[in-house]
């Protein structure tokens, strides 16, 4: 399957099969993370794979009460080390490259899952102090980026409406549809 095939077909899946993810495909997909692109390379973030029932628990109620990601065979909290970013880049090292180095990660990753014929879903609403207490992070320069649940997808919804490309693109200035 070429890649834009892999990227339409991908789906938010909240509903999992009880099958554990096999161990090699679990460290293609931390691979998938570990290659991505980052500012500077400085490879800031830093993954943690849950998949103990009670901590995966402790989560979804710290993500405010979705329940669902409990049932996912595992939870990968993506952090991000910001101590290197904000000595070469400061503010904007902390504030938009940590973002956005764990953002590509966890995309990457995602994608390599659907490779493989396993599902996931990012996880945007959460309570950071929360999940940092759970995770057991002390260290102030590491700060939580994201979360995805990760497993075979058992209820894979359909594909949503995409807006047309005409709505979404422009041309060398804002507003300028001619190519």
């Amino acid at each position: 399957m070429d890649m834009l095939e892999l990227i339409k077909k991908r789906r938010s899946v909240r509903d999992y099969l009880e099958k554990n993810i096999e161990n090699d495909k679990l460290f293609k997909v931390l691979e998938a993370g570990r290659w991505s692109p980052s500012s500077g390379n400085v490879q800031n973030w830093r993954f943690v794979v849950v998949n103990d029932y009670k901590i995966k628990s402790q989560i979804s109620e710290a993500c405010l009460g979705q329940y669902w990601i409990s049932n996912a065979p595992a939870i990968i909290i993506v952090l991000s080390d910001d101590s290197k970013l904000r000595m070469l880049f400061g503010q904007r090292g902390e504030m938009n490259y940590s973002i956005q180095n764990c953002s590509i990660a966890m995309q990457n990753m995602m994608l390599e899952a659907e490779s493989l014929g396993l599902s996931s879903s990012w996880v945007g609403a959460y309570d950071e102090d929360k999940i940092l207490r759970i995770m057991k992070v002390e260290d102030l320069n590491i700060v939580l980026r994201g979360i995805f649940a990760i497993g075979y997808g058992k209820n894979i919804p359909s594909a949503p409406v995409r807006l047309d490309l005409d709505k979404l693109v422009y041309f060398n200035t804002w507003g300028n549809k001619s190519l």
